[in-house]
């Protein structure tokens, strides 16, 4: 019988039945690390890039299986949303060069809604992507209404979605630094469009499944009127806040 470092359950095998804890625990050295970091990032069942993978090749059916109970395939959909917006801040941090941030005046900001936009992603990124996930999950479910998923699996799905399109916020981040998108942002919005909600539809339309393809077509357009909604209103509360702070 094998005792959990854990819980102190005695159990037999390679798990604890009760906590889950491997039974295979060593004390903590360079070599034991050398094992750990690579396992825990590499593992296809839970590790982040496993997750990373799982979403890119097939999301819906991914996402479905966790939602049914192999919770072991994906890490924690919030917990995936943190870490990617941790890498993109601190990316965006060290390469972005965005002349519309550098705003001194905060009465000048708030009458620019495109420099206010780039101020509140730059400050504000972590937070606004992830209340982004309550308006899109409203659009789905309204959109997606017979799909018969409830409110915190829809919160779920997009959850991971978040995650996703931050990566493409990453690939935006490096191509601006090649294209200068700052100095044209119609070529920036192109970007945006071709390299994002593509993948965005693919994903609602692989996991809902829609009986017939233009009735997928439709159900996202109305998610992202859904969505585009919730985003302004948010972007007015944020303007009229900062214009309370200024006065």
């Amino acid at each position: 019988m094998i005792v959990c470092l854990n819980c102190e359950n005695k159990f037999e095998g390679e798990f604890c039945n009760l906590c889950g804890q491997s039974s295979s625990t060593h004390r903590f050295t360079m070599r034991e690390w050398s094992k750990e970091i690579p396992h825990k990032l590499l593992n296809i069942e839970k590790g982040f890039f496993g997750t990373m993978k799982s979403l890119f090749l097939r999301p819906g059916i991914s996402i479905r299986q966790y939602l049914k109970g192999k919770r072991k395939l994906l890490i924690n959909p919030f917990v995936y949303v943190l870490v990617m917006c941790g890498v993109y801040i601190v990316l965006s941090s060290m390469f972005a060069q965005n002349p519309a941030l550098e705003v001194t005046e905060n009465q000048e900001l708030t009458k620019d809604i495109f420099k206010l936009s780039a101020y509140i992603q730059k400050e504000y990124y972590k937070i606004i992507i992830v209340i982004m996930i309550l308006p899109m999950t409203i659009g789905t479910c309204i959109a997606y209404i017979r799909s018969n998923y409830n409110f915190a699996e829809n919160l779920v799905l997009n959850a991971y979605l978040i995650g996703q399109l931050v990566i493409g916020d990453m690939i935006l981040l490096f191509l601006g630094l090649i294209l200068e998108f700052e100095t044209n942002k119609n070529v920036f919005l192109l970007a945006d469009l071709f390299l994002k909600y593509p993948y965005w539809f693919w994903v609602y339309y692989n996991f809902f499944k829609p009986s017939k393809w233009y009735f997928g077509i439709l159900q996202f357009i109305l998610s992202l009127i859904i969505v585009n909604i919730g985003l302004a209103t948010m972007l007015f509360i944020t303007a009229f806040i900062f214009r309370i702070f200024q006065s």
